[in-house]
């Protein structure tokens, strides 16, 4: 399918509807990396458009000057944090041991194959702390799909994003319709 800046969304070879005035242009390469919106100003002027910078990858892919991979600390972190991992199991979702674990936070460069998993991981945490659902604590490890718990999703090749959200609303809901602890009652 073929985008264009004059044409709807995402419309098809050969239909063609204008853009009526102040209305918004979508425009992507196609990559998911690189997005730019037109909006309406907030001004209020007729007419008026302002652009926003494109929206670009983490640049937890890309090794700096010094070999260095930019954000991969805070991507591992990051992980770490949403998911409610030690390093022990970090390691174990990123297919390698505890000590390279440490090494990266260290600043060693992982392998290319090792960073896009990273990348992967990093976008499952951030969905998952974009909907709200909180570390999975104690369930990290229970059964959520069939006999899978959310460990065995983090865990698996290639990493399945909708199972992972699932996972974390059927978590959510769960926590959400567990009986809430006995309170003191206020009128004895």
């Amino acid at each position: 399918m073929e985008l264009m800046a004059r044409r709807w969304g995402f419309s098809p070879p050969g239909f063609s509807a204008d853009f009526p005035a102040g209305i918004s242009a979508l425009i992507s390469d196609g990559t998911g990396g690189s997005m730019m919106r037109l909006v309406s100003d907030t001004s209020g002027g007729p007419g008026s458009l302002r652009a926003l910078p494109p929206m670009s990858k983490p640049a937890v892919h890309q090794p700096g000057p010094d070999g260095r991979v930019a954000n991969l600390v805070a991507a591992l972190s990051l992980i770490e944090r949403v998911f409610g991992l030690n390093v022990t199991q970090l390691g174990e979702i990123c297919g390698v041991t505890r000590k390279a674990v440490y090494d990266w936070q260290a600043g060693s460069v992982p392998r290319p194959a090792k960073i896009e998993r990273i990348y992967a991981l990093r976008r499952a945490a951030l969905d998952w702390e974009r909907a709200g659902f909180g570390a999975p604590g104690a369930r990290l490890r229970a059964p959520v799909l069939g006999d899978r718990s959310l460990f065995d999703l983090l865990r698996a090749e290639p990493l399945d994003l909708e199972a992972i959200h699932f996972a974390g609303s059927r978590l959510s809901l769960e926590r959400e319709s567990a009986p809430a602890a006995d309170l003191a009652d206020p009128f004895r």
